[in-house]
């Protein structure tokens, strides 16, 4: 079980990195202790071993009117950069959704701008603490601390240029949805298997008699499973473990989450990490929902911007081919030919549902969006040859077509998207794509 602590905690200390706050106050720890050190330092040098360079020619008072300067303007600074963020942090929420929150409070940039003019002043206070008050003997002046407070003035007059740079960048809904993309990818890397064109669903075992029942400890959404662990765990016990829920379901104190033959063993509810929120981890359909959620308020009447929703299409649809040589985890887990976890997890069937479902209700009025929908499902089609997932992604063309038609009344939109649908129709019948995946078929969509 010990594995499984070192999961729990490896994501507590993730959950930790991520936060707004971690960083900038690590940063002003390590400032204070640098400060500390430097002052034990300069006292154990001799001051016959000061070279000019070293030496701050301004006297004590020099020194404290420069540090108090300093530390008062950078803590000046510290504020207006706390208000850019939680301004910045209010226009996302607004415009693309409060779960994209998580996208900008885990940027490191951000946290490490606003430690850097905390620690600075942090270690302008300590060194300014160090400087006797109503002495104007030269070697009362820390002129090491001093060099060293205007060396990381300059720096956090940098550290800011490149920080109201990034803030008006990351704002940015392109930005958003890029990084939103870079975690379905991941996501998508670390659940799924190369090499495997096809999806297989876990099965249950012919026979599950006299099997016990795990309760939830606790409240909250699954957001990692220990499998290693649970596998570890089922095998030293010789029983075969069920889970009930998956990463991403919000289970209750008390709910069964797993069933369990022969019998129950403990720890299986500690190889679950269960916290107040979901995480793209193991979740593929909440790094997915994020992507969908900025394009469903980019739909709605009170912003109307169908641009968005179709950058948005565009980077679903990179995710899909992304699973062109890849399969989704079936879920059974085995220990020397014998299974020990079944774990369901979702199909593609669900993935697809989650990618296009919404954005077609909601971008049913708009032409420019379902057309472009059918192309993404064409490229997709085009690539992804097993005909269970083509199966499924003729589905959702024909629900694409069939509510565009009803919701379009301009004779040229209903031509082109009946022009888009036939395309992937052809995509989908032609057998030399299926018999032949090195040769892919050309696509043309735009004309």
């Amino acid at each position: 079980m010990r594995s499984s602590a070192y999961s729990r905690l490896a994501t507590r200390l993730r959950d930790m990195l991520h936060s707004l706050w971690f960083l900038p106050s690590l940063m002003v720890v390590l400032f204070v202790l640098l400060a500390v050190l430097t002052i034990r330092l300069e006292g154990l040098m001799p001051q016959s071993g000061r070279n000019q360079l070293i030496t701050f020619p301004g006297g004590v008072e020099g020194a404290r009117s420069l540090l108090s300067a300093i530390a008062s303007s950078l803590f000046g600074v510290a504020g207006t950069v706390f208000t850019i963020t939680i301004t910045a942090l209010s226009i996302a929420s607004g415009q693309m959704g409060p779960r994209l929150m998580e996208s900008f409070t885990r940027d490191w940039r951000n946290s490490v701008s606003l430690g850097m003019f905390l620690g600075t002043v942090s270690y302008t206070f300590t060194i300014l603490r160090s400087v006797p008050i109503g002495q104007s003997q030269p070697e009362s002046v820390p002129h090491l601390g001093v060099h060293l407070a205007l060396l990381f003035t300059f720096i956090s007059i940098i550290v800011l240029i490149y920080f109201i740079h990034h803030v008006a960048t990351s704002i940015n809904v392109g930005y958003v949805i890029r990084s939103v993309h870079d975690d379905l990818h991941r996501t998508l890397t670390t659940q799924t298997v190369q090499g495997q064109r096809h999806d297989q669903q876990h099965l249950l075992p012919p026979e599950w008699t006299g099997q016990d029942i795990v309760s939830a400890p606790r409240s909250g959404y699954l957001q990692s499973v220990d499998t290693d662990a649970l596998v570890h765990l089922a095998v030293s016990h010789g029983a075969t473990v069920c889970l009930l829920v998956r990463p991403g379901d919000f289970v209750m104190k008390g709910i069964p989450v797993a069933w369990v033959t022969p019998r129950a063993c403990k720890g299986i509810t500690r190889t679950m990490t269960i916290g107040r929120s979901r995480t793209t981890n193991q979740d593929i359909e909440y790094a997915a929902r994020k992507l969908v959620e900025v394009a469903s308020r980019a739909l709605s009447p009170g912003t109307n911007d169908p641009y968005t929703a179709m950058t948005v299409l565009d980077h679903l649809g990179d995710a899909l081919v992304s699973l062109q040589e890849r399969g989704l985890i079936n879920g059974q887990f085995e220990h020397e030919g014998q299974v020990r976890l079944i774990m369901p997890q979702p199909g593609f069937s669900g993935m697809v549902e989650t990618m296009f479902n919404m954005i077609r209700q909601y971008g049913r009025t708009h032409p420019a969006v379902m057309i472009r929908m059918l192309e993404v499902l064409t490229r997709a089609a085009a690539v992804l040859v097993d005909p269970d997932r083509r199966s499924v992604l003729q589905t959702h063309a024909d629900l694409v077509y069939t509510e565009a038609l009803e919701h379009t009344e301009a004779q040229h939109d209903r031509d082109a998207l009946q022009r888009r649908y036939q395309r992937f129709v052809d995509v989908c019948h032609d057998r030399r794509k299926l018999t032949d995946p090195a040769r892919p078929l050309p696509v043309q969509i735009h004309e």
